[in-house]
């Protein structure tokens, strides 16, 4: 205005001012990870650093000279009503691939670890894979409720990605979803395989024919069900022991009751 300062019309959202002041923008997202043992949970980079995939957040980036972080980073396990809260450690440089822990006092301990592979015997074209995830995240969630109960709880809690998780997480309906295939395609840094995934299901353990994780999904090419990819897991172990993790001893895995067994 004349006196010049920044004006702004009635009912348009705060506009950004010359000092650098305006609402906060805040995005929510869920996806996928896995305990690996010693409070170390696996994951997408993209999904501990999601600003790097979102469209929204690199909208705002390229105007707005700022830097995004992290509020608050929350895991959910299966059959637990609580949230365990994580902490980043570190994320690869040229993989997607994220390191993030939790505090194993907090842990129960039936929550098991899932067991790497630690060789590479088993990628080779044809090899059946099963993935557990949770592919299109709240949505699949809300699709295995009844349609009342699901509009019913939509209405309630559905202003809060926090609020809408917690609800189901106490009603004991955080499932992951467990999708069969085989290796479509295999390079030193990709895994192509065909289980059916889709967005939600970063992050997600792939397994190999022994039960043993060989990769972590990371992306779903959209035309071709064949071309699901995954990064092989020898560079999450890389990862996961920069931070301080190490490969458990045999005796101390413990598989999960649930743990897919592939079907040759």
């Amino acid at each position: 205005n004349e006196s010049g300062s920044a004006g702004q019309n009635s009912g348009d959202p705060t506009t950004l001012t010359p000092d650098g002041n305006a609402a906060v923008a805040e995005f929510q997202f869920s996806g996928t990870g896995f305990y690996v043992g010693d409070g170390f949970v696996v994951t997408n980079r993209h999904i501990a650093q999601p600003w790097l995939a979102d469209e929204r957040a690199q909208s705002l980036s390229a105007s707005v000279r700022g830097q995004p972080r992290l509020k608050k980073l929350s895991a959910y396990f299966p059959d637990h009503a609580q949230p365990f809260p994580l902490k980043f450690k570190a994320a690869g440089s040229r993989d997607d691939l994220a390191v993030v822990s939790l505090d194993v006092q907090d842990l129960p301990a039936d929550i098991p670890v899932i067991p790497l592979e630690s060789d590479d015997d088993g990628l080779a074209v044809g090899k059946t894979v099963v993935m557990m995830g949770f592919p299109n995240g709240i949505d699949r969630l809300l699709a295995l409720l009844d349609d009342a109960e699901s509009r019913s709880i939509q209405q309630r809690y559905g202003g809060s990605l926090d609020s809408l998780l917690g609800h189901l997480a106490e009603s004991r309906r955080i499932q992951p979803l467990t999708t069969q295939g085989n290796i479509t395609d295999v390079n030193s840094r990709r895994i192509a395989y065909d289980a059916r995934t889709a967005e939600g299901g970063s992050g997600a353990p792939v397994f190999g024919t022994t039960g043993r994780v060989i990769g972590v999904n990371f992306a779903v090419f959209t035309e071709s069900e064949a071309s699901n990819f995954a990064v092989p897991i020898r560079y999450g172990v890389t990862l996961l022991e920069r931070t301080g993790w190490k490969f458990p001893p045999e005796k101390d895995v413990k598989e999960p009751d649930n743990a897919p067994t592939p079907q040759k």
